[in-house]
């Protein structure tokens, strides 16, 4: 048995959006994913905002804590439980990216 879904579309301009604060855009954000059935599109999205986390990350990474470690540690396993992985092919393209990016 399939399940219908109506998907509520937003139709403010996007200045709406950009006046919208931040708590309200995040509920928002997550009321639309919530709606969205589609792996392969809710893979993309997460990969966005997985790579914009790691923006501010890089420039953080020599300075964390123990505490902190700890946490990326365990939701780096909590990743791989929930299936969140990519090949060693993809790990390499990802890391040669990065390298080009950082050449001085």
């Amino acid at each position: 048995m399939k399940l219908k879904v109506e998907m509520k579309m937003l139709s403010l301009p996007i200045e709406n959006y950009l006046a919208m604060n931040t708590k309200v855009v995040k509920q928002t954000i997550h009321q639309l994913i919530d709606q969205i059935e589609d792996n392969e599109l809710l893979t993309i999205y997460l990969q966005l905002l997985e790579r914009e986390l790691r923006k501010g990350a890089a420039t953080k990474f020599f300075d964390a804590k123990n505490d902190e470690l700890i946490i990326r540690a365990k939701a780096s396993v909590k990743s791989v439980e929930g299936g969140r992985t990519r090949s060693i092919t993809e790990f390499k393209k990802e890391v040669d990216e990065w390298k080009e990016k950082r050449a001085i």
